[in-house]
């Protein structure tokens, strides 16, 4: 059943009970993500638990469409609900999504992410008329969207912000609904303190002069000098800069390469692709960045953010007395890979 626009919010609040699977589709890969996990955590308290989380590539079913079958239909141990996540292109997703439609069942909700689909494709069609699923379409943030996104994040974290900075900050963001709240948290974690923020400090926190010190350990994980990351990382703790905030810092560098790596495989020239990049790079940035896209495949740079997001929850869980420590180890072992061969 296709979800229109206004009924998408109450549907993420309290989805009915009669979708037992979710269509997220559309060329806005950012927000397909954030609305997969946001679903997900409806149905399963931990993402991370085997046991009733089952998480399947498009290319993995498209080679064997019994995989999602199987997923599907396999049981929990306490008998809670299943979650099968499923993410690819709707070429990969098609035929095994036609082939298991019929496994479909309240038990399991099952979640699929189709990051370049159209609302043309037989896919979408195929969603949009069945009872059981809900076709979520999700486009690029338009203007307004992205002022009501700034505008909420700031308010929950009690920080003051008007209507004329609000506009100002939305200026500098682009359509990714992910970037987008990446480049907001930064501004969050600038103003924790304050709670409020001014026009300067925007455009210090949004441009490359804002904390230098973690370019300056980007740059030696991805050149690969092992040598300095230890007195980088030991220099960041002094100055205070918190685990969440480094893990971050590299979680948008790596957005920046997967979405030159797209450009560039719609045929734009590195350069080309950097200068089409939004919020827009640094000048004194984009050199190290065209040499860092250059170390990295699409599928290299989403293992490395996979990598991170593991590394960040690792890191909240508090479990580990030294998080620095935890995330020296993560870039040492990226940096010596990096050093050996091309990922």
């Amino acid at each position: 059943m296709k979800i229109l626009s206004r009924d998408i919010a109450s549907l993420f609040k309290k989805p009915n009970s009669k979708f037992f699977a979710y269509l997220l589709h559309g060329m806005d890969a950012g927000l397909i993500d954030e609305r997969a996990k946001e679903l997900a955590l409806l149905f399963s308290d931990n993402l991370n638990d085997p046991f009733s989380v089952t998480r399947l590539t498009g290319k993995e079913v498209q080679v064997d469409p019994a995989l999602l079958a199987d997923a599907l239909n396999a049981l929990t141990l306490l008998g809670t609900m299943r979650v099968v996540l499923l993410s690819g292109t709707v070429t990969e997703l098609m035929s095994a999504i036609k082939s298991n439609i019929e496994y479909l069942h309240a038990e399991c909700r099952l979640i699929v992410s189709a990051k370049d689909s159209t609302n043309k494709h037989s896919l979408v069609t195929l969603c949009d008329k069945h009872p059981n699923i809900a076709s979520v379409a999700c486009y690029p943030d338009e203007d307004e969207k992205r002022k009501k996104l700034i505008y909420e994040t700031l308010i929950q974290n009690n920080i003051d912000i008007s209507s004329h900075l609000t506009e100002y900050i939305s200026n500098k963001l682009g359509d990714d609904r992910s970037i987008n709240r990446s480049e907001i948290e930064k501004i969050s974690l600038y103003a924790a303190k304050t709670k409020s923020i001014t026009k300067e400090e925007i455009d210090l926190v949004l441009g490359d002069n804002y904390l230098p010190i973690l370019d300056k350990l980007v740059d030696s994980v991805f050149r690969g000098k092992i040598e300095t990351i230890g007195p980088l990382l030991k220099k960041i703790r002094t100055e205070g800069i918190q685990p969440v905030v480094i893990i971050r810092y590299f979680q948008s560098h790596v957005k920046i390469l997967i979405t030159i790596g797209a450009k560039k495989q719609k045929g734009l020239s590195i350069q080309a692709a950097v200068n089409n990049i939004r919020p827009p790079i640094y000048f004194k940035r984009k050199q190290s960045i065209i040499n860092h896209s250059k170390l990295f495949s699409i599928k290299g740079c989403s293992a490395l953010m996979e990598r991170f997001m593991l590394l960040e929850g690792q890191c909240k869980m508090g479990s580990n007395p030294n998080p620095y420590s935890l995330i020296g180890q993560s870039l040492l072992g990226v940096a010596i890979k990096l050093s050996n061969h091309r990922v």
